[in-house]
């Protein structure tokens, strides 16, 4: 399972993929798919199955916070913290309750 989540990253954004979109700020929409981004996430796994949401606003997040919590989901790796992230990756790990199961 491990091995196919670091393999799905290149699939991050795909339109063909993604059923959801995390809203930023400037309206950008960053792709993803609902399943894989539920998998360490029993709110987003709320928010997808039984809300039947399809979007999720993060204007309260940066960009690149958004980006590394995404790629991290599908990876299992946090690559791309930063000092100028850290905080705002920390709170959206908060927000939508992300654990880590290994």
């Amino acid at each position: 399972w491990y091995q196919r989540r670091v393999r799905g990253v290149q699939y991050l954004g795909s339109p063909a993929h993604s059923n959801l979109k995390f809203v930023l700020e400037s309206g950008e929409d960053l792709l993803a798919n609902s399943m894989i981004i539920s998998y360490n996430s029993p709110v987003i796994e709320n928010l997808t199955t039984n809300l039947f949401q399809s979007s999720i606003e993060v204007q309260d997040f940066s960009r690149d916070a958004v980006q590394c919590f995404l790629e991290a989901s599908y990876s299992g790796d946090i690559k791309k913290i930063s000092r100028s992230n850290f905080r705002d990756v920390n709170k959206i790990g908060h927000v939508f309750e992300v654990f880590v199961d290994r």
